[in-house]
């Protein structure tokens, strides 16, 4: 199939289209009613559609519940059927559009869109359909991922490099993110250069040798012939350049694929040693993580030969002791950092976690304050704050910070979910369940399997 521009459809379509499309900003229920009938009718106009989207989103923002963010916040889940796709990919877009018609907030529907486009062949239709997917909620890292593997096919590197960069900013050591931003860079870098057009890649490059470690990089480095080459070529230039601050950073990232700590963590703190090491935060943090990598290695280990001799006496002692130093070590680095940063506030959050992990309610709540006041992590500071209440029986508390919680918590994720959940259980444990009920029939319109609210809800209308 192939996708056509407005220009190819009849000349009577075209001025419906036209006119849909300058009644959006005013008229988008209008609007939308138009392009709804043109996009059914002409469903590989991705112009026609993509000029829908537009219009359902204004009308998102007129809606009396609360405006997008009010909105948004009935996104739907559901599972995608996708041997019914692949049976009538037609059918199966023309479905989900109806379902985006009914409620714009339809994940299942947007994910169905971009499915159904691909199995027809409708790459930017499918691109459309990633891109609403990932854009309801952007906290689903691996929507995200997909919606920059799917630009870099599309070669729309400078988007999927955006796409990267969201994901970085909550989630800075995911190493998958960082190698697909690295392919998008390289084939930024291509398309810019237009190499492609001038002659082959290698022609481009006077060094043999460098074109090889280019190409190398930049189709997967995480391979571990890839990766052993790397770090062979990555030494050379370290004794060349001991100074090169950014070469013994690829060490580190190249010993860390291979998880092989001991040498990471080495050239890690030759980094640290430099000039430029000294001051950077980033490489004292990931000393912490490089360690906490390395022993949750060890657990997991112990892990699986217990599982192969679960009456083992010694790999339970040995599992336990490591586990033990996990937590000591976790709980020492973060009491550090909160005394050497005082202010700063996400460090909070870290020490609370492990207060509450143990037992130490109050000084969970007492960090749990404090980390409020960081706004990257104030809304799982929220949830973890309530839930000490709730340890407490301070159900009043608790339910004051899961409120807040679920009002800044945007689309429907499962810390949205597990929130609505608790908020339930504290009115239930309150005596309300007029609001208990209200919010465990909420979460089961969204998702009927969570935990037991099925059989909450069944036990409530028993009981009617």
């Amino acid at each position: 199939m192939k996708e056509i521009p407005v220009k190819e459809l009849e000349s009577r379509v075209q001025k419906y289209v036209s006119k849909a499309n300058g009644l959006i900003k005013v008229e988008p229920f209008y609007a939308a009613s138009i392009l709804s009938n043109i996009v059914k009718a002409n469903p590989y106009c991705v112009e026609a559609r993509q000029m829908l989207r537009k219009a359902q989103i204004r009308m998102a923002g007129a809606t009396k519940s609360g405006g997008i963010a009010g909105f948004f916040a009935k996104l739907s889940f559901g599972r995608v059927n996708e041997s019914a796709i692949q049976k009538n990919p037609e059918q199966a877009l023309q479905a989900a559009e109806d379902q985006i018609d009914a409620n714009f907030s339809n994940i299942t529907a947007h994910k169905t869109i971009a499915l159904a486009a691909k199995e027809l062949g409708l790459v930017e239709t499918a691109l459309l359909g990633y891109e609403y997917l990932f854009n309801l909620d952007q906290t689903n890292v691996a929507n995200g991922k997909q919606l920059i593997r799917e630009y870099l096919a599309a070669k729309k590197a400078d988007k999927a490099i955006a796409v990267g960069d969201i994901i970085l900013k909550n989630n800075p050591t995911d190493d998958e993110a960082q190698d697909l931003i690295k392919k998008a860079s390289v084939q930024q870098t291509v398309e810019k250069g237009k190499w492609e057009e001038e002659k082959s890649f290698r022609e481009k490059l006077k060094d043999e040798d460098e074109a090889q470690r280019l190409e190398q990089s930049s189709r997967a480095q995480t391979g571990e012939e890839g990766l052993r080459s790397l770090i062979e070529e990555s030494l050379k230039k370290a004794e060349a350049e001991p100074e090169n601050i950014n070469v013994l950073k690829d060490l580190v990232n190249y010993y860390r694929k291979l998880e092989e700590f001991d040498d990471a963590m080495d050239w890690l703190s030759k980094a640290r040693a430099l000039d430029a090491g000294k001051a950077d935060v980033n490489l004292e943090a990931l000393m912490t993580t490089l360690t906490r990598e390395k022993m949750s290695k060890q657990i997991e280990a112990v892990q699986a030969s217990l599982e192969e001799n679960p009456e083992d006496a010694t790999l339970q002692a040995e599992l336990e002791k490591l586990q033990k130093e996990e937590y000591d070590y976790r709980l020492t680095q973060a009491e550090s950092l909160v005394q050497r940063y005082p202010n700063e506030f996400s460090y909070r959050y870290d020490l609370g976690e492990l207060y509450k992990q143990k037992g130490n309610v109050d000084g969970a709540i007492k960090e749990l304050q404090l980390a409020l006041r960081a706004p990257k992590i104030r809304v799982k500071a929220l949830v973890l704050l309530g839930q000490s209440y709730m340890e407490k029986k301070f159900y009043d508390l608790a339910a004051e910070q899961l409120t807040l919680a679920k009002s800044e918590i945007s689309g429907v994720t499962e810390l949205k979910k597990e929130v609505i959940y608790d908020l339930g259980r504290c009115y239930e444990s309150q005596g309300d369940s007029e609001k208990a009920m209200a919010e465990y029939k909420a979460l089961y319109g969204i998702d009927i399997g969570y935990r037991d609210v099925s059989q909450k809800i069944d036990d409530f209308y028993s009981k009617s």
